[in-house]
C-alpha cells in the first residue's frame, strides 16, 4: 500500500489543532480573500457606475467569507481523497490518516462547506437575487469533486482548478453590481481590466496544474489519476508546457501593452512579467520542481501589480 512506503517519515506536526489549520492550505485560503479585496479597489470600486455604500461592504464581506470558506473546504476534501498520491508525492505533508482520522477530516469538511452555504443564503436575501446561491452550491460541488470525480478525468480537474480561479472577480463583482449592469460595467477601463485579470487568472492556473501534475506523476499515477503526465508521460507534457508559455507570453505581453497604454502604469507591468520568464528560464532548463514554484509568483505578482495600481 502506498502509504505504508513513508510511514518512517514524520509528519510535519503531530498537533491536531495545527493538522486541521494545516489542510486548509491558509496561505492559498489567504491569497483568495487578499486577491477578492485587491480586485475590488483596483477594478470595481475606481468604475463610474459603482457606488460603494455600507451595504455593499457588507455584501461584499460576506462574498469573501463565502469563497474563502469554500477553498478551504475544497482542500480539506481533496486530502481526505488524496491520501494514496500524498503519501508518495509529500509524504511528511500528508497529515490524513496519520495525524487527523478521515472521519474527522470529513466533518471538517462539512462544517465549512455548511457555513459557506448559510453565508451565501444570507447573501443571496441580502442582494435579493438567487444567483449567489446556486453560484456557490456549484463552485462548491466542483471543488468537493476534484479528486474523487474530476482529476480522475482526462483534463477535467484541471480545467475546473482554472475556472474555479478565473470566476473570483466576477463572485467579487456579483456582489456589488447587479448582473443587469455587468455590461454596462465591463465596458468601462476597469472592467475590462478586470476581464482580462480573470482570463490570464485562468491561463496560468491552468498552465500550473499541468505542471504540478508532471511533478505528481508517480503518486498520481499509483492513485489512478488520468492527469496529462500519466496519460503522455513527463516528456510529452513537459513539451506541451512549453508551448503553452509561449502562449502565455503573447497574453501577458498584450495586457502589460494594454495596461501601458491605458492605465498610469510603467515599471509595475514587471511584476508580473519578470517572475514569468523565471518561470520560463527554469522550465528551459528542465527544473520541473521549481517551475510551478514560479508561476505561483507570478500569480502573486499579478497580485502585487493591483496593488501598485492602488498606491
Amino acid at each position: 500500500m502506498p502509504a505504508m512506503a513513508n510511514a518512517d517519515q514524520p509528519p510535519v506536526t503531530t498537533s491536531i489543532f495545527w493538522a486541521h489549520v494545516r489542510i486548509t492550505r491558509p496561505w492559498n485560503v489567504l491569497m483568495v480573500v487578499v486577491a477578492m479585496v485587491l480586485i475590488l479597489k483596483a477594478w470595481i470600486t475606481p468604475s463610474v457606475i459603482v457606488d460603494f455604500n455600507a451595504t455593499d461592504k457588507i455584501n461584499f464581506t460576506i462574498a469573501a467569507a463565502v469563497m474563502g470558506l469554500l477553498a478551504a473546504g475544497g482542500n480539506v476534501i481533496n486530502d481526505y481523497f488524496d491520501i494514496a498520491e500524498d503519501a508518495i508525492n509529500k509524504p511528511r505533508r500528508a497529515l490524513v490518516g496519520r495525524v487527523i482520522s478521515r472521519r474527522k477530516t470529513m466533518a471538517f469538511h462539512y462544517v465549512l462547506s455548511g457555513l459557506a452555504s448559510m453565508g451565501s443564503v444570507w447573501l443571496s436575501w441580502r442582494v435579493g437575487s438567487l444567483l449567489p446561491l446556486l453560484w456557490c452550491a456549484i463552485i462548491g460541488i466542483l471543488l468537493s469533486g476534484y479528486s474523487p470525480w474530476f482529476k480522475r478525468r482526462f483534463l477535467r480537474g484541471n480545467l475546473i482548478i482554472a475556472l474555479t480561479v478565473g470566476q473570483l472577480p466576477f463572485w467579487a463583482l456579483l456582489s456589488i453590481i447587479p448582473c443587469g449592469h455587468w455590461g454596462q460595467f465591463l465596458s468601462t477601463t476597469p472592467g475590462m481590466g478586470l476581464a482580462t485579470y480573470a482570463i490570464l487568472s485562468a491561463y496560468l492556473t491552468f498552465v500550473r496544474e499541468i505542471t504540478k501534475d508532471v511533478q505528481d506523476e508517480t503518486g498520481d499515477r499509483a492513485a489512478a489519476y488520468d492527469t496529462l503526465a500519466v496519460r503522455w508521460g513527463k516528456e510529452r507534457t513537459t513539451k506541451l508546457l512549453h508551448q503553452l508559455h509561449i502562449g502565455g507570453w503573447a497574453l501577458l505581453l498584450a495586457a502589460a501593452w494594454a495596461a501601458l497604454c491605458v492605465l498610469p502604469v510603467q515599471w509595475e507591468v514587471g511584476l508580473f512579467l519578470f517572475p514569468f520568464l523565471g518561470t520560463h528560464i527554469q522550465l528551459s532548463r528542465g527544473i520541473i520542481e521549481s517551475v510551478s514554484a514560479w508561476q505561483k509568483l507570478t500569480l502573486a505578482g499579478g497580485l502585487m501589480f493591483l496593488a501598485a495600481l492602488i498606491w
